[in-house]
């Protein structure tokens, strides 16, 4: 199949191959052998720019949550019961989620900023660096 008529992936689809990349990464990942301050303060640069892209996504999820807020008559539980408890619960814990990935993203900023503001210290006697 070309590429002009392949199909764009959609967002499940690519969070789920993410998922699965920084799921391996992470459990490959030596804890006896920690990063220096380089790699920590571009990996926490890297958390501040996923959680800030976490909310956007939440917040995407809320407006189409949204729309299905306002045709709920239309929908029904597996059951066959009104589907309205069900999406206000879901509408609530999105509002939840969204809550906690604005506090994870200023975490995630707030740990940025203390690892770039750390150095390496100089052994004494070590000529300093101009």
């Amino acid at each position: 199949m070309s590429s002009a008529r392949r199909r764009p992936a959609t967002i499940a689809a690519t969070l789920a191959a993410i998922t699965r990349d920084l799921r391996r990464t992470i459990r490959a990942a030596d804890p006896s052998r920690p990063p220096g301050l380089v790699p920590l303060r571009d990996t926490g640069w890297q958390l501040t720019q996923l959680t800030g892209e976490l909310t956007d996504l939440a917040a995407l999820l809320a407006e189409h949550t949204g729309q299905h807020s306002e045709r709920a008559a239309q929908l029904r539980r597996a059951d066959g019961e009104s589907a309205t408890d069900r999406l206000a619960c879901a509408c609530r814990e999105l509002a939840a989620l969204r809550r906690a990935l604005d506090a994870a993203h200023t975490a995630a900023r707030d740990y940025y900023t203390a690892i770039s503001h750390l150095a390496p210290n100089q052994a004494p006697g070590a000529p300093s660096m101009p």
